[in-house]
């Protein structure tokens, strides 16, 4: 999964071996009139083609900030924005925005976000958004495009029918199905899935996550799923990478984090879903995550960790353990 470099007990995260995309020293700050917000600090890490990676963490720790860096869909306040974001040996840092959007996105990046009825054209029927992307990136014509159109939406399984129906006229699952055929369209190497099942039922999230499933089984697809909730992505995730005020805390094999993860953070997070194999007291985390313009000295999560002790009091190094996991913890050493 990860390749590191040890440096006596500490850690750099490195090159991986066959990594489709790897993330080094990434760092998305925005400027607003209160200060300069640290959405994503410092984040280092790799993956593998035809892997899921769920990153996990509270609402306003950086994930959806790092998928819309990824992408280089940036609002126009951007205050830092630099690091290494290397996609099959290119680094994309290095290009400029038109030939980032003419190669890149929705080419062999695509996106599915988490509002599917606003991502949707309301007065452009469902087929001819779905194909659209041919049509632009690829240069396909029309009829070539919907007919394509016509072999995803049976993939993510959405009738045919359907097509030719407007935004307003489908169930919010449908709708769903739709911007996922959408990303698909254009046979991406990666898709990020920005809460892909927010805001639906838990049947049509488990039919959206079955398609998810198959569509990565059958085709060579990579995915990195941003998502606060826990036990959707453990459906997916081959690996899971969590997020805290703006930092990487953890990143792991999803077999091992779910069964025993190792920041404190971690750990919380886990103790508070509930399981039906088990039963144990649900747990919750003190306090409130800390404010991006002016973050804590030393370790974020200090303030609220159970487990702080003094060296705390010093931001920690991304130390590794068994050679597969990282975790931003003084108790990893």
């Amino acid at each position: 999964m990860m390749e590191h470099t040890k440096m006596g007990n500490q850690t750099s995260v490195g090159i991986a071996e066959n990594a489709l995309l790897e993330v080094r020293e990434l760092r998305l700050y925005f400027r607003t009139t209160k200060g300069v917000v640290q959405a994503v600090d410092n984040v280092s890490f790799s993956l593998r083609a035809r892997r899921a990676l769920a990153v996990l963490g509270e609402s306003g720790c950086g994930k959806t900030s790092l998928a819309r860096a990824l992408l280089r869909l940036l609002p126009r306040n951007v205050h830092t924005f630099v690091g290494s974001i290397i996609l099959e040996g290119t680094d994309l840092m290095k290009m400029n925005d038109e030939w980032f959007r003419k190669e890149i996105r929705w080419r062999k990046i695509s996106f599915v976000p988490q509002a599917a009825m606003n991502a949707l054209n309301p007065v452009l029927r469902v087929g001819f958004q779905i194909a659209e992307p041919l049509i632009v990136h690829h240069g396909v014509s029309r009829a070539e495009a919907m007919r394509r159109a016509e072999e995803v939406a049976r993939i993510v399984g959405l009738p045919v029918d359907f097509l030719n129906r407007y935004a307003f006229e489908l169930s919010g699952g449908m709708r769903q199905r739709a911007i996922i055929a959408m990303a698909l369209i254009t046979n991406p190497k990666l898709i990020l899935l920005d809460e892909p099942t927010s805001a639906l039922d838990v049947l049509t999230q488990a039919n959206i996550m079955n398609s998810l499933k198959k569509i990565k089984q059958e085709f060579d697809v990579t995915y990195i799923l941003i998502t606060h909730d826990i036990a959707t992505s453990s459906e997916l995730a081959d690996e899971v990478l969590v997020m805290y005020a703006g930092h990487l805390v953890e990143h792991s094999p999803a077999d091992v984090f779910y069964e025993n993860p190792t920041h404190p953070y971690a750990q919380k997070l886990l103790a508070s879903v509930p399981t039906l194999r088990e039963d144990k007291p649900l747990e919750f985390i003190p306090g409130q995550p800390p404010s991006l313009i002016n973050p804590p000295s030393g370790c974020r999560f200090a303030p609220r960790c159970p487990k702080r002790f003094e060296m705390c009091d010093q931001e920690p190094p991304l130390f590794s353990l068994d050679g597969n996991r990282v975790v931003k913890c003084w108790l990893a050493r």
